[in-house]
């Protein structure tokens, strides 16, 4: 099993002379029959062996639990990241200073500490069968994931003459998750996709007939299977059901990233792009719209790019904007052509929403979809002017 400390020990060179002065102490001690001489030679031995053996039982006994530790932020929101550190040992440790390495490449988080944790001067201590968790104040800056690298902790011995240094090897992970700052979408309201599904409505076509909301009284021309007997029996006269009017709200949201220059990886415009799509996601999840997302960046196992499927709720938001919070500038993309055959190659899609960039092979199938009843909207950004990037609302 891998150690998860790395271990440098320094024990301070007047141990080496402390110990060689031990055995002549004992040999005047039998010469001068002093038994102070004798009692200076352990001491010594005593005071170099104690002070080893301290510094090898804390070291061994130090641990970080093996958990995840995410702080989620938008830009300007602030939070703490934890660091965890257990002591199991039943000796305390005293002395003692850490630090880590936030690897920050996009600069998407600033520390709020006086003391910056990559200095390695942070005071530390732990008492003897204790959980600790040191905390380090983080400000969202900018989209992008900051990680916790190179923990590193300095023990000492009680007189601080001995040290060991010990770098984390194990599985713990820290970073921050900076999202996207959502701008806004225009008419987002406008295009929820009305058809038979779960979500009650008060103005629909379609109901749902396992969900009675009440009843009323018979009606001419009312069907003879929506009859209430049992309301009928105890108020004398016949009883319609009344079922809730439901509707199924799925969207699609369809990212394209690659620049239109084949010399740049991705858009320029990239975070502009993902700020409208941080805002669909959101305006989803608060109206309960069920939704999924493709985007078209490589993959390990996938020729159809990224794909994260149909769900609802604060959960999946959270993972999607997580996705969004994780892609970097420069990073590979695919051929649309494969995503946008995997997006279409079942009858599921009720309602398209296209991010980035807008060619003639996404044109071509939008143009397919929409004579089948798929709602499409493209989504320009702020400021970009397309002559095909309009809204497109078709009737299903």
């Amino acid at each position: 099993m891998k150690q998860p400390w790395t271990r440098d020990f320094h024990y301070a060179a007047s141990y080496t002379i402390l110990l060689t002065m031990v055995p002549f102490l004992l040999l005047l001690a039998v010469i001068f029959r002093e038994i102070l001489l004798l009692g200076l030679a352990l001491f010594f031995t005593l005071f170099v062996y104690a002070n080893k053996w301290y510094i090898n039982y804390v070291a061994a006994h130090l641990f970080i639990p093996h958990v995840a530790n995410e702080v989620r932020l938008f830009p300007e929101d602030e939070g703490v990241l934890h660091v965890p550190f257990e002591n199991r040992g039943k000796i305390p440790i005293f002395n003692g200073k850490w630090g880590f390495h936030l690897f920050d490449h996009e600069e998407a988080v600033s520390v709020l500490d006086d003391q910056q944790p990559s200095s390695y001067k942070r005071a530390f201590n732990v008492p003897s069968q204790t959980k600790r968790e040191y905390k380090t104040y983080v400000k969202g800056v900018k989209r992008g994931i900051s990680q916790v690298r190179s923990i590193e902790v300095v023990l000492y011995d009680v007189f601080k003459l001995s040290s060991v240094r010990m770098v984390y090897q194990g599985t713990y992970r820290g970073e921050v998750i900076v999202y996207p700052k959502p701008a806004p979408v225009e008419n987002l309201d406008t295009h929820l996709q009305q058809s038979r599904g779960s979500h009650t409505k008060p103005h629909s076509l379609y109901e749902e007939m396992t969900m009675t909301r009440g009843s009323r009284e018979y009606r001419t021309g009312d069907p003879f299977n929506r009859i209430n007997w049992k309301t009928t029996a105890r108020s004398g006269e016949l009883q319609t059901n009344i079922y809730e009017k439901v509707t199924l709200s799925k969207w699609t949201l369809v990212l394209n990233l690659r620049a239109e220059n084949p010399l740049i990886p991705t858009l320029q415009n990239l975070e502009d792009v993902l700020s409208q799509v941080a805002c669909a996601l959101q305006y989803a999840t608060k109206q309960g719209i069920t939704y999924e997302m493709f985007i078209n960046v490589k993959i390990p196992g996938s020729s159809t790019g990224l794909h994260v499927e149909a769900d609802e709720g604060k959960k999946h938001l959270m993972t999607c904007l997580e996705v969004l919070a994780r892609l970097r500038h420069g990073q590979i993309t695919i051929n649309e052509q494969l995503m946008m055959k995997k997006i279409f190659e079942h009858n599921g899609t009720c309602a398209v929403f296209h991010f980035g960039t807008y060619g003639k092979t996404e044109e071509d199938y939008y143009s397919h979809a929409s004579q089948k009843g798929t709602s499409i909207s493209i989504i320009t950004p702020p400021g970009l002017k397309r002559g095909r990037q309009k809204h497109e609302e078709v009737a299903t």
